[in-house]
C-alpha cells in the first residue's frame, strides 16, 4: 500500500488534480478563491479525497449532496 494513503499525505499529482478540480467547481459556482464558501468547498474536497473519493464524477456527486453556496 502507498504510504501516502496511510498518512493522508497529498503528493504533487494529488495536489494538481485537486487544484484543477477545485478551480473548475469554483468557476461553475461563481466562487472567488478567497471567499468563505470557496474555503469551505476546498476543505470538503480534500476531506472527501482523503476518505478515498478520487473520481471527479464521484466528488461532484458527493459535493452536490452538500451544496456550497456563494458567500
Amino acid at each position: 500500500m502507498n504510504p501516502a494513503v496511510l498518512t493522508n499525505t497529498l503528493e504533487p499529482g494529488d495536489l494538481a488534480f485537486l487544484k484543477r478540480f477545485f478551480d473548475g467547481i469554483c468557476a461553475e459556482r461563481g466562487l472567488t478563491g478567497e471567499s468563505v464558501a470557496a474555503n469551505n468547498l476546498a476543505a470538503r474536497i480534500i476531506h472527501l479525497y482523503q476518505q478515498g473519493v478520487r473520481n471527479e464524477r464521484e466528488l461532484e456527486i458527493q459535493l452536490d449532496g452538500g451544496e456550497i453556496t456563494k458567500v
